[in-house]
């Protein structure tokens, strides 16, 4: 024991003098992390140009389409969504508006007050599994209407 003393404290004398004791310190000390540069992102600017109205007229008349049968084949299921269909539908009408001419425009307000007058009734609860269906059908009513007088082909000329 006393021999393994003395092996010990003569491995660490040498140790301490060679002058080991920084390096073990580095190879077990945590690196610190190197920044790299920041990346510089250079942005050119583009000439922005927008579809026709023609273009913008389908996309919203088809998304519009898409909330309407959404709202019409679920509508009572699940209050959130159907909300926020009423809302989509009732904007993406609203677009479809904006593209048309003001004599066209015109017709298609009445569509809007009625889907929105359903949306405020189906908001305050005032419904059940009858008004539910009538709902239902008259929604499904309007977008056949909509579908039939506002479709892309038949009102072409009035869109500006």
């Amino acid at each position: 024991m006393k021999k393994f003393t003395q092996c010990l404290a003569i491995t660490l004398l040498c140790v301490a003098v060679t002058g080991c004791g920084p390096q073990w310190k580095r190879k077990f000390v945590r690196k610190s992390a190197q920044k790299t540069p920041e990346q510089a992102y250079i942005y050119e600017q583009q000439e922005y140009r927008s579809e026709p109205a023609g273009v913008l007229y389908k996309n919203h008349f088809i998304f519009w389409r898409a909330w309407q049968e959404e709202l019409v084949n679920k509508l009572g299921g699940n209050k959130v969504a159907d909300l926020r269909s009423f809302e989509e539908a009732l904007k993406h009408l609203g677009d479809m508006k904006s593209h048309l001419s003001p004599e066209k425009a015109a017709e298609l307000d009445p569509y809007l007050s009625r889907i929105d007058a359903l949306r405020n009734d189906y908001k305050a609860d005032n419904y059940d599994v009858v008004r539910s269906r009538q709902m239902r059908d008259e929604l499904n009513r309007i977008m056949l209407r909509i579908d039939k007088a506002f479709r892309s082909s038949r009102v072409k000329d009035y869109i500006r």
